[in-house]
């Protein structure tokens, strides 16, 4: 019997080496030694098409807190813009500002949490206007970066500024964490002083819709400029009124909290290079591929000869990783991302969480920086077995994105599966599997 078993893998064996001679067009075959209890093969030269895609929008609402504003002139990828949307809201309800209130001053803070871009001296200045909302925003809507609203087109504010984003901001007895802080005009102020619609936040938000907080710089030279991320659900991220009425000076808190409609909006303008780099099809293998946040660009792949494989027999695929090294010439000052996401694809083109980071979680699925190898790696293994068992479905193909999309400007470059110098640092995919009969 023991015989009769060798004789049986010798033949598997050596069919595989046919088949491995004569494989599949994209499947690379390394057929390990006799010896196995089942034929096992590990390759690494599987196609994989790359192409870099325009990302159409993503959700800006309704976030952890983090939320983005700027402007900057990235060298590689042109220039990008984040604007805010804002509602603020009244402390409590049935404000009584007393008699013969005043208006001192009204100063909109927001608390920073970090930056994307320049922030020194010589390249970190900045201009944002403040304006008013002129069309309702609502809490209990979704809002995604490519939804803009109406506002007065005169601001009731204007800061030219650079970001300190270490030292606390002292006023009178309080003290804050590091923030952008400016003035609007007293008319502003005076108005809010002045309202009928008190009583509530309802009532207010028919009169005070909320506020636009915008870049206003006319240009940038490359490198120049950031994008801030400020914290909106911060005690510090607030609209302070100062006043006096006849009987004390007093200040009042307008808060900005998670009740608050909240959302951005971002605007690129890429250089050529990237638009020329942007590709409707898998035509050719590039060797970049491009990744920015923001709905910027993500990275679309495709494993066109896969279910290949089934010709070989019932094949169950041990482990498969998807490794996406980073162009090294392009190593920015700025820095990469800390993470990517990959997704599925579906039939409308929308992104779906891959049955791997479903079942076995975000660590073993990967996307974290590899610091040692200047690269991120994903295992796909079970997504991959999945389009094996189901050979007469559609495979629309993965994403690739920034993880983070919507609250961080990071961006990166991408070795595709050609790299002109160095082979070894190509995107590829390796994977080990056994053919089971």
């Amino acid at each position: 019997m023991v015989s009769l078993n060798r004789v049986f893998w010798s033949v598997v064996v050596v069919a595989m080496a046919l088949v491995a001679c004569e494989e599949p067009e994209g499947i690379g075959l390394d057929v390990l030694p006799a010896g196995e209890e089942m034929p096992i093969a590990w390759v690494d030269t599987f196609t994989v098409y790359v192409r870099t895609v325009t990302d159409d929008s993503v959700s800006t609402s309704n976030l952890s807190g983090t939320y983005l504003i700027g402007d900057f002139q990235d060298p590689d990828f042109g220039r990008v813009q984040a604007q805010l949307y804002t509602q603020f809201h009244l402390p409590s309800s049935n404000i009584d500002f007393g008699t013969g209130a005043t208006i001192d001053s009204i100063i909109l803070n927001l608390a920073y949490t970090g930056s994307y871009g320049s922030t020194d001296k010589l390249r970190g200045m900045q201009r944002f206007g403040v304006y008013r909302l002129a069309e309702d925003i609502y809490d209990s809507a979704t809002y995604y970066s490519n939804v803009t609203h109406e506002f007065d087109p005169t601001p009731i504010g204007v800061k030219e500024f650079r970001p300190d984003l270490f030292s606390n901001v002292y006023t009178g007895t309080d003290t804050l964490p590091p923030s952008f802080r400016v003035r609007l005009d007293d008319a502003f102020g005076t108005s809010i002083l002045n309202s009928s619609n008190l009583a509530s936040n309802e009532d207010f938000l028919t009169e005070f819709k909320g506020l636009v907080i915008r870049s206003d710089m006319p240009s940038f030279s490359d490198g120049f400029g950031a994008i801030l991320y400020f914290n909106m659900i911060s005690a510090a991220s607030r609209l302070e009124v100062y006043y006096h009425n006849f009987e004390d000076t007093l200040t009042l808190g307008l808060v900005i909290n998670e009740d608050c409609a909240t959302h951005t909006s971002f605007d690129h303008d890429f250089p050529q290079a990237i638009v020329d780099a942007v590709q409707d099809s898998f035509n050719y293998q590039p060797d970049q591929v491009y990744i920015q946040s923001m709905a910027g660009l993500k990275m679309k792949v495709l494993i066109p000869h896969l279910r290949k494989l089934n010709d070989l027999g019932i094949v169950a695929i041990n482990k498969a990783e998807l490794v996406i090294p980073l162009d090294e010439d392009f190593e920015s000052e700025f820095g990469f991302p800390s993470r990517l996401q990959l997704t599925n694809v579906d039939s409308g083109g929308f992104p779906l969480y891959t049955i791997d980071q479903i079942y076995e979680g975000v660590d073993y699925f990967g996307g974290a920086y590899d610091s040692d190898n200047k690269q991120y790696v994903f295992n796909i293994a079970r997504h991959l077995q999945n389009l094996l068992l189901k050979p007469d479905e559609t495979d629309y193909g993965m994403y690739v994105v920034n993880s983070g999309n919507a609250v961080n400007g990071r961006r990166a470059v991408f070795n595709g599966p050609v790299h002109p110098q160095d082979t070894t640092r190509r995107l590829h995919l390796r994977m080990t599997y056994t053919i089971i009969e």
